[in-house]
């Protein structure tokens, strides 16, 4: 008996694999989602920073030219070539971001509600099975009940109750049936 599931056990099973794979597919989308949000999240603080950079040294670049076209002196040529180099650094780092940035992007207005649309279409179908299942059930253990009911009328029919000839042998066979229906209350288990 032990390691024998019990029809309890073996309807649940059923009932969790049909429904387990919408559970199991609006789980994915969702922590795809999630992924991809944080992702995108991630490249817009990366771009922004690069973009912030870019621009501080924009700045910088532009002020060091300036000086230089004003004073025309050797010191500010050689302070602007690293100046230059960095410059170019952060461009391409900045364009890396923009490139990144792009490929990370999507419509999280569009993707959420596509999420939202399945998750009430997958919510709906689980709630039509589950119905449909609920009425085949529902005939199922009524068909079962009638046929226990028009066997165990018919087992109580074809049972006759003996004759008494006094009333002592009548209380005699009632308590000797009590006792036989407390003990197989306490011992019958039907289809075991």
């Amino acid at each position: 008996m032990l390691g024998k599931k019990t029809l309890e056990e073996r309807i649940a099973a059923s009932i969790r694999a049909e429904f387990g794979e919408i559970v199991t597919s609006l789980e994915k989308d969702h922590q795809e989602y999630l992924r991809r949000l944080r992702l995108k999240e991630k490249t817009r603080g990366a771009l922004e920073e690069a973009e912030a950079e870019a621009q501080r040294l924009h700045s910088e670049r532009a002020t060091l030219v300036k000086r230089l076209r004003e004073a025309h002196s050797e010191e500010s040529e050689t302070k602007s070539t690293p100046l230059k180099r960095a410059t170019k650094k952060v461009e391409k780092a900045l364009g890396k971001a923009r490139a990144d940035f792009e490929k990370a992007d999507f419509d999280e207005a569009a993707e959420g509600f596509t999420l939202k649309a399945k998750a009430t279409i997958a919510e709906e179908e689980v709630d039509r099975r589950l119905g449909v299942l609920e009425e085949t059930l529902e005939d199922l253990l009524a068909g079962v009940s009638d046929e226990v009911k028009e066997i165990t009328q018919a087992l109580r029919q074809e049972y006759k109750e003996p004759r008494f000839e006094t009333p002592e042998e009548r209380n005699s066979h009632k308590e000797r049936m009590n006792e036989i229906l407390k003990a197989l209350t306490k011992s019958y288990a039907p289809g075991k």
